[in-house]
């Protein structure tokens, strides 16, 4: 028996074992999808190098270890960020705290919804269908069907017409069960029509935790569906402790005149992976994706995303900057589809790192694929070293080499972490990143 197989089986009696104290709910719609999914994890498996969009992921890093369900155990309050005034949604060890839970939003109109109540409403059905079913499933996607076939408290934000959110929406995912353990948040956020709102997804811990080396994953799905003229503004800040791992898939699907701004900030865990895919379903949508990094020490990066641009005048930007150092290694993938029909098309994609270690690596791979002929599409690469020259300037008028560096590091994220929409949170990342000026 090979290693997937063992770990195949694993999770297949994971599931036996999850299943028997559902007692109930082993007949609800839902659960029909995670019954769906476990059984296609074990056609398909999970990928390896070989399968070209995770080569530079280490999947056996992160599914080698016999994990088990995280406990639903509530552990110790992650520090709020300073002036940061938010509706905060806690989800620790993959359930929704509802003590940690702001539910003052509601009082606006907005729902939080849990999965199984959501699929009670003839309106949700086909969403939730189109997110939690994969009818050709692939290796590629076996995380996420390990997430459907897992999670154990997924929700949805219900955002109504015409809404606008006065203030962030803070979801905050913790992982505090210190045994070999993984959890596998799940949500979707629905922005009707006219709706507008600032959503903040938070990965942190606790530095006053006591310290544990039992390697953890926290397995991410979430599904946002802007639709017509609205608007969502979306930073993920991740500082994971070194002995947790993140798998995150983010998939957006965007109606006409809608708005989608995001902000990914990584700088801790083990190995990270990003997943996000857009639709633009619709004409006159505008998507930008922009993100920053921070790896050092054996941490691994993965940025994947895919933009699927398949209607007429749609506007798409990307911009990706990271820092490598010691024995780091990320990547960047990014491939943005312009369809036949896509005419009017506008695609920007750009993808710089700059390396401090001959022994850190970073692969990148910035493609597009247009099959439209009235379009304006860009994209391009850039890895290098620090500026010397620069830095010897600094030196000169009297920084020390270590506030100079400093310096430079600060100036090469900016471009990113100075648009990002939440001050506050700007202020708060540059301190935990140590590159605020």
């Amino acid at each position: 028996m090979s290693e997937q197989e063992k770990i195949i089986d694993h999770f297949t009696q994971m599931f036996k074992d999850f299943e028997s104290q559902l007692n109930g709910q082993t007949l609800s719609p839902l659960h029909a999808f995670r019954k769906k999914s476990i059984e296609a994890l074990q056609k398909v498996q999970f990928p390896d190098r070989r399968h070209e969009d995770w080569k530079y992921t280490g999947v056996q890093q992160l599914i080698a270890p016999a994990y088990k369900l995280a406990e639903a155990a509530v552990g110790p309050e992650v520090p709020s960020i300073p002036d940061l005034d938010s509706y905060v949604i806690t989800f620790e060890n993959g359930r929704l705290v509802e003590d940690k839970t702001d539910r003052t939003i509601e009082k606006s109109g907005v729902r939080i919804l849990p999965l199984h109540q959501a699929l009670q409403e003839p309106t949700w059905v086909s969403r939730l269908e189109s997110s939690l079913d994969v009818a050709h499933p692939t290796s590629g996607q076996a995380f996420h069907l390990l997430n459907v076939a897992f999670h154990t408290q997924g929700f949805v934000l219900d955002i109504p017409k015409n809404t606008i959110v006065d203030k962030p929406i803070e979801l905050r995912f913790i992982h505090t069960d210190a045994e070999v353990s993984f959890s596998n948040p799940l949500y979707l956020i629905y922005a009707a029509e006219g709706s507008d709102c600032t959503l903040i997804e938070r990965y942190d811990h606790n530095p006053k935790t006591s310290a544990t080396s039992s390697p953890c994953l926290i397995n991410t799905f979430g599904h946002i569906f802007l639709e017509k003229n609205a608007g969502v503004r979306h930073i993920k800040w991740q500082d994971l402790p070194a002995h947790q791992s993140l798998v995150y898939a983010l998939h957006v699907s965007q109606s006409a005149d809608s708005r989608f701004n995001s902000f990914a900030i990584d700088f801790g865990g083990r190995v990270v992976r990003n997943n996000i895919d857009v639709e633009l379903n619709e004409s006159n949508t505008y998507t930008s994706l922009q993100a920053a990094f921070m790896a050092r020490g054996n941490q691994s990066m993965d940025h994947q995303t895919k933009i699927n641009h398949s209607v007429p005048h749609c506007e798409s930007h990307e911009l990706y900057r990271g820092i490598l150092d010691e024995k780091a290694v990320a990547a960047f993938n990014g491939k943005v589809f312009v369809h036949q029909d896509a005419q009017k098309t506008n695609a920007y994609q750009q993808n710089d790192t700059m390396v401090l270690s001959p022994y850190a690596l970073m692969n990148s791979k910035p493609q597009l694929e247009i099959f439209a002929d009235d379009v304006r599409c860009s994209h391009g690469a850039t890895i290098g070293q620090l500026d010397r020259k620069s830095l010897f300037y600094l030196m000169a008028r009297g920084l020390d080499e270590t506030t100079a560096t400093h310096m430079l590091k600060a100036a090469f994220l900016a471009q990113v972490l100075d648009a990002i929409p939440v001050a506050a949170l700007g202020d708060y990342i540059r301190t935990r990143m140590s590159i605020n000026l």
